[in-house]
């Protein structure tokens, strides 16, 4: 019994590999464990599988996110059962609300040990289910003939998440008896080819006609959006982009949207409202709240395209919604008419909040004036990983170049594991992860897989000491509770982090101190920033109404 037992677990988990490997996954991120022995042996013997090995399931699993992320290919993660499966959900719920394709394999006790008292068993049948696109579960491997069409018409249905206007994280439970050891001489087991990707049919686009001027807002999408250049130079539409869309690079569109939407005058609102006749709304939300309010509030009519079929209509229900290819769509759409003059409005007021912030920086010893001084000096082969909170607004205020692809995870908008999310990238692309310190020692565990792996990465940390962005919220103002419950001093001296998982580390007490040589550094760096949190809200605030002076002075 225990030979065919051997033989049959053998066979259904070499083969679920396989099988995955053959539908596009090349990359699967591990954490020991006792029962998922035989996936992680079958994992790491596959020749086409490249394999990581993570002992934190909730950093490894956020690593993975970072790989599948900047590659848009199917990235495996693989856990024993209990809490180890548990600790994937963060980033299990970050990959559903941002389309990434993780891959859940988690190990699980048979059923004749569950809600027994039995150790280290949870409930673990559809535990993500709140995120996951697909969720099976496999039976105990037995010798029953239909063992392989069941697997191969298990991987093929989550492998209709992999790609396309569907994707996103699926769940496989593998419950596996002991003895765990598989057979190790059954490679033969390892003989698919990859597969082509299900072929991605975009239905007949209706033929529609926009008429007169026009905005269009560009989120983070996954497609490349390049071949869409020529359609930005219509002297009729707007076109304006968030940071983490990467179009931004290679044509001349509105960027300092946050800034000139938080400064309108109810006049310039109004003036918007008459000469503006449509709104395009393309990909994710901007991360913009000035922006997002002004788009709650208008009464222009708006117009959503989405390249998934999980609608994001926030911040306001649009009108009409197109799903599928943004190219396919907006090239099957006619525009008429149209003057240059809202266009002309908008780039003339950008570039006055581009040249302020140019010319008036050197006035300013804040993060503002860090960031942009970072931005200045970075390499453009770079890729900017930005934390959530403040690194993002500030990166989407003060970048003036627009030179460099800029990430983050903006699905949950959280700061749980950013550092191992920039570290997942980091295998693929030179990676600079800006980041505030109460983030970074969230996710401190994470920094343990570039050390493991020598994965160079440059790290830059704002410690501020706490939560720098509640000071910008009303929170601040109730003075009796604000510093325990939204301060949070943390008092860490990152150095520290650093000697204990092996990255060079610096100091920087002023924004003239940094160099290009600091940007450009190989090898594990961490860069420390060490700001005042009260001082960088009175300095942000007083940019902040500079500029909307400037701009609500400036004509319509």
């Amino acid at each position: 019994m225990t030979k065919d037992h051997k033989d049959n677990m053998t066979y259904q988990v070499f083969t679920l590999i396989d099988l995955l490997y053959a539908q596009g996954v090349s990359e699967c991120v591990i954490s020991p464990g006792s029962r998922s022995t035989p996936l992680a042996i079958g994992a790491e013997m596959h020749p086409g599988m490249k394999t990581h090995v993570h002992p934190d399931e909730r950093s490894a699993a956020f690593f993975a996110l970072g790989i599948a992320k900047y590659s848009s290919e199917p990235v495996a993660l693989i856990c024993t059962s209990g809490t180890a499966a548990a600790n994937y959900t963060p980033a299990i719920a970050e990959a559903g609300l941002s389309h990434v394709p993780l891959v859940a394999l988690t190990a699980d006790r048979p059923h004749e040990l569950r809600d027994v008292g039995a150790p280290q068993s949870i409930s673990q049948e559809d535990m993500y289910r709140n995120y996951t696109k697909y969720y099976t579960e496999l039976p105990i491997a037995d010798g029953h003939l239909s063992s392989q069409n069941l697997l191969e018409a298990k991987v093929l249905q989550g492998a209709q998440y992999f790609f396309g206007a569907n994707r996103g994280p699926i769940h496989i439970n593998v419950p596996i008896r002991e003895p765990l050891m598989p057979d190790l001489t059954r490679t033969d087991l390892f003989f698919r080819s990859r597969s082509e990707p299900p072929a991605q049919i975009t239905g007949p686009v209706p033929s529609f006609t926009f008429k007169g001027s026009g905005i269009v807002f560009i989120g983070e999408t996954i497609e490349d959006l390049e071949g869409l250049l020529p359609l930005m130079e219509n002297k009729g539409l707007t076109v304006i982009t968030d940071p983490r869309q990467h179009i931004r690079m290679k044509a001349a569109t509105v960027t300092h949207h946050d800034l000139l939407f938080g400064s309108l005058s109810e006049e310039q609102k109004a003036w918007l409202d008459n000469e503006v006749d449509f709104i395009i709304r393309i990909g994710d939300p901007f991360t913009s709240k000035a922006l997002n309010s002004f788009l709650s509030q208008t009464s222009i009519p708006q117009y959503l395209i989405s390249e998934h079929q999980q609608l994001k209509t926030y911040p306001k229900t649009p009108e009409r919604v197109f799903v599928g290819s943004i190219g396919h769509i907006l090239r099957s759409m006619d525009f008429e008419g149209g003057s240059s003059t809202v266009k002309g409005w908008f780039a003339g007021v950008d570039a006055a909040i581009r040249d302020y912030i140019m010319t008036q920086m050197p006035d300013y010893k804040d993060e503002g004036r860090f960031m942009y001084e970072m931005l200045e000096r970075l390499p453009e082969d770079r890729t900017l990983f930005v934390s959530s909170s403040m690194p993002i607004r500030d990166v989407e205020r003060y970048d003036v170049g627009n030179r460099h692809k800029i990430l983050a995870n903006r699905g949950a908008n959280g700061i749980d594991g950013v550092v191992s999310t920039a570290l997942g990238m980091a295998t693929k692309t030179p990676v600079t992860l800006i980041i505030g310190d109460i983030a970074l020692y969230h996710d401190m565990n994470g920094l343990l897989i570039s050390k493991l792996e020598s994965i160079d990465i440059n790290i830059i940390v704002f410690n501020n000491n706490g939560g720098g962005i509640f000071g910008f919220l009303p929170q601040k103002q109730e003075a009796t509770h604000y510093e325990r419950l939204f301060g949070t001093p943390i008092s860490i001296d990152f150095s520290h982090a650093a000697a204990m998982y092996g990255f060079n580390y610096r100091l920087v007490e002023a924004a003239e101190a940094i160099t290009e040589d600091d940007m450009s550094a190989a090898g594990r760096n961490i860069m420390e920033i060490r700001t005042d949190r009260d001082a960088n809200v009175e300095s942000h605030q007083q940019l902040r109404f500079k500029v909307q002076e400037m701009i609500q002075s400036y004509g319509t």
